[in-house]
């Protein structure tokens, strides 16, 4: 219902009002009257009654016609030039009233269009002066983002929630694949989870590290573990925290680096030295067995020579290969804590209990923390599973540069290509446990009496390098110690339990979308064509974050929808189906709301795709149209580019549906000023209101 009939309500209503007083009163009136009197007035009723009717009627129309100017010259007018002087202030300060009234509204308008004039060139001092005020602030500001982009290490931002804030081309180039970012299933952008590119148990497992080093007061607090990505790269990534004032982490930063070519480089010189030991090995034997028949054994000093040759060239090639390891994300603890947590792990996450043996509290073992603690965990319940046992014994010993972990048990055994089989299972967020012990430079051996018992393994680690220096963490970053370039405002957005409907407007990211189509029969057979999508993330349209796919609709496309969109079969011929887009789109929108014009046509064709894809779109929807109808009741035209008009945003690549969604992006953002200078604050608030207008229901 239109606004303006609570005008024609109120004149009711006070009509009626006025009527019932007269009447009442006419009533006790008729009641005084004497029979003559009764009489007198009933004869006049009755031979002028078609005078009376026309008197009535005359009335009606005059009082009808003065109302109707009223509101026309006055009401309607006023009403306009509300919602239009709002439009100046808060969205588009070029828009300029147009109000048709009397002289005085017509007056009014003049003396608002003088006050926009001077406004709009405040505005644009303003500007100005800031410009030019930031001038030398954004030369240092291009400086620090063009050697952010230039790291040799790629870096992610990130706040307390796991949201990126930060991150650079290195980073965006280690987790995309070789196709283009838009088609990549694991999307990197402002505002989205790092959940989604690794793994959240192996963060979560840093953080806790860091805390308990930030706890325990150490100023070297950063954490170190190594992953695969889905990519198919293993990488290392070094987890530092940032802290406020108060000292609480307020987010963390991770750096990462490839170790995919170092570790293929290490296997290389690994099987190269091993390959030339035994080479180096035979010809010695060989050597010294010729040397051995000459001499007959009579020259002692050339066998202690051989024997010399040997014993550099172990030294030699364990030197190259430490050298090399010192390259691998591996880092040096303590082993009387490694032991201590993988305890305590084990009997609360599995019930296992785990007897420790020779707890020597000097010695350091070289590996990565999380990954070798979960590949011992997945070995010892394996085991318990093999052997329906829930104790074991663990002895450590130290033999030479390596650390030997004996798992022994009592009672039931098993046999050896049963525990052979675990090496190639995989372990979850993780590679195979073979894999795992590989990279943290451990070797695994089984401890059998004969092939169909065994009751005791041993897992060979490497201890604190000889050669290597000890790694030094990087302290804490202070958040007020920043070069104040940049202006972290997702920090203080948190993604704890909260209800999005109660959600302030501004503080929600929004995935705004379009489609194109073969037609408008969303119930004829017509299919999508093209989907383009960009994100807004705190309050601003995140251009590089976009979504943009052609799509082969398996039909041809009318030359009606062609003269619109310029789309035409050829263009979408071998294109992936929409069977292929949707899921990739899916995983583009999580977590979002969505904003679209004239939404309820583009999920129309989404919902009928449910069946065949299986992916149900469940965000909540907000429609700049219904929105616009919202705020502007009085205008009727709410298309896109009366809107546009309206607010002053400049459309390019009209009906393209990268252009149309970008530009109802900007719509959008110019709306929500309007919305909350009207009461519309949250985003129930918002869809409460849509769902009044006149347009919300509309059906596809």
């Amino acid at each position: 219902m239109k606004q303006t009939n609570r005008f024609w309500k109120i004149i009711f209503v006070t009509l009626f009002t006025t009527m019932v007083v007269i009447s009442g009163i006419l009533f006790f009136l008729w009641q005084t009257l004497t029979e003559e009197q009764i009489h007198a007035v009933t004869t006049i009723t009755n031979d002028h009654s078609l005078y009376i009717i026309s008197a009535i009627f005359i009335f009606a129309f005059v009082a009808f016609a003065g109302l109707e100017f009223i509101f026309i010259a006055y009401i309607e007018p006023l009403k306009k030039i509300s919602a239009e002087a709002s439009m100046i202030y808060s969205s588009n300060p070029s828009h300029r009233l147009n109000i048709t009234g009397n002289k005085d509204i017509k007056n009014l308008s003049s003396v608002i269009n003088d006050f926009a004039d001077m406004f709009e060139n405040l505005n644009k001092n303003i500007t100005q002066q800031i410009l030019v005020a930031r001038k030398e602030t954004e030369k240092e500001r291009n400086l620090l983002a063009a050697i952010m982009a230039e790291l040799p290490q790629g870096v992610i931002i990130c706040n307390t929630s796991g949201r990126i804030l930060l991150f650079n081309s290195l980073a965006k180039k280690i987790f995309t694949k070789e196709t283009s970012s838009n088609t990549a299933e694991y999307f990197i952008g402002l505002g989205r989870s790092i959940f989604h590119l690794i793994d959240k148990e192996l963060i979560a497992h840093a953080v806790e590290e860091i805390e308990e080093h930030l706890n325990n007061g150490r100023q070297s607090v950063a954490s170190y573990f190594f992953t695969p990505i889905y990519t198919g790269r293993l990488i290392s990534i070094e987890t530092t925290p940032v802290l406020d004032q108060s000292n609480l982490m307020t987010g963390f930063i991770l750096t990462f680096q490839d170790m995919s070519d170092d570790i293929d480089r290490y296997e290389n010189i690994n099987q190269t030295l091993l390959s030339f030991k035994q080479m180096l090995g035979n010809n010695i034997l060989q050597e010294g067995s010729v040397v051995s028949d000459i001499v007959k054994q009579t020259d002692k000093e050339l066998s202690r020579d051989f024997k010399l040759i040997n014993e550099k060239y172990l030294h030699m090639s364990s030197f190259i290969l430490d050298s090399t390891l010192n390259k691998l994300p591996l880092t040096t603890l303590s082993l009387s804590y490694f032991l201590s947590s993988l305890q305590k792990r084990l009997w609360d996450e599995n019930g296992i209990n785990l007897n420790l043996l020779n707890n020597d509290t000097d010695t350091r073992i070289l590996a990565d923390t999380y990954s070798f603690t979960v590949a011992l965990v997945f070995l010892l319940v394996n085991l318990s599973e093999f052997t329906t046992q829930n104790e074991f014994d663990l002895e450590t010993s130290t033999q030479k540069k390596e650390i030997w972990f004996d798992i022994k048990w009592q009672g039931n055994t098993a046999s050896p290509p049963q525990i052979k089989n675990i090496l190639s299972k995989k372990i979850r967020g993780l590679p195979s446990f073979g894999y795992v012990l590989k990279q943290n430079r451990a070797e695994f051996e089984i401890i059998a009496h004969n092939n169909q018992a065994c009751s005791q393994v041993r897992i060979k680690a490497k201890s604190q390098l000889k050669y290597s220096s000890t790694r030094e963490n990087r302290p804490a970053v202070m958040a007020a110690s920043r070069p104040e370039f940049y202006d972290f405002d997702l920090f203080d957005i948190k993604d704890a339990n909260f209800d999005l409907l109660d959600t302030s407007l501004k503080n929600i990211t929004y995935t705004v979308f379009d489609t194109e189509t073969t037609g408008l029969n969303t119930d004829g057979g017509d299919e999508i064509i093209a989907i383009a999508a960009v994100r807004i993330v705190n309050n601003r349209i995140v251009y590089q974050d976009i979504f943009e796919e052609l799509v082969d609709p398996k039909r041809d496309i009318p030359m009606e929808s062609y003269k619109i969109h310029g789309i035409n079969y050829e263009m979408v011929a071998g294109k992936k189906d929409i069977n292929t887009i949707l899921p990739v789109f899916k995983k583009f929108t999580s977590d979002t709301v969505f904003v679209g014009h004239n939404i309820a046509f583009d999920m129309k064709m989404l919902k009928n795709k449910e069946k065949a894809t299986h992916i149900k779109f469940l965000n909540p929807v907000l429609d700049t149209l219904l929105l616009s109808a919202i705020l502007h009741p009085l205008h009727e035209q709410h298309d896109m580019e009366n809107i546009a008009k309206r607010l002053g945003v400049n459309i390019i690549g009209r009906h393209t549906a990268l252009g149309d969604a970008i530009a109802t992006a900007e719509i959008f953002l110019k709306l929500l000023p309007i919305l909350n200078s009207n009461g519309v604050l949250t985003l129930k608030d918002a869809i409460k209101a849509s769902k009044k207008t006149y347009y919300s229901r509309l059906k596809y």
